[in-house]
């Protein structure tokens, strides 16, 4: 797995992981359906962002 990925998913996961621990502590329901829109939004501009590899050949058989 690519390094850059791991040091911006794990601080991303722990986040997470807080925002709903720490609701759960002062007694309020976390808002599992927005935090779950928030990472597939992060996850698809990731994807959108990531760099393309170079296709290999060149086009029109030369």
């Amino acid at each position: 797995m690519n390094r850059a990925l791991l040091i911006i998913l794990i601080p991303a996961i722990l986040v997470a992981l807080g925002y709903v621990l720490v609701f759960r502590l002062i007694g309020l329901s976390p808002g599992y359906p927005r935090l779950i829109l928030g990472g597939l939004v992060f996850f698809a501009a990731a994807y959108w962002l990531w760099p393309r590899k170079a296709r290999s050949g060149a086009k029109g058989g030369e």
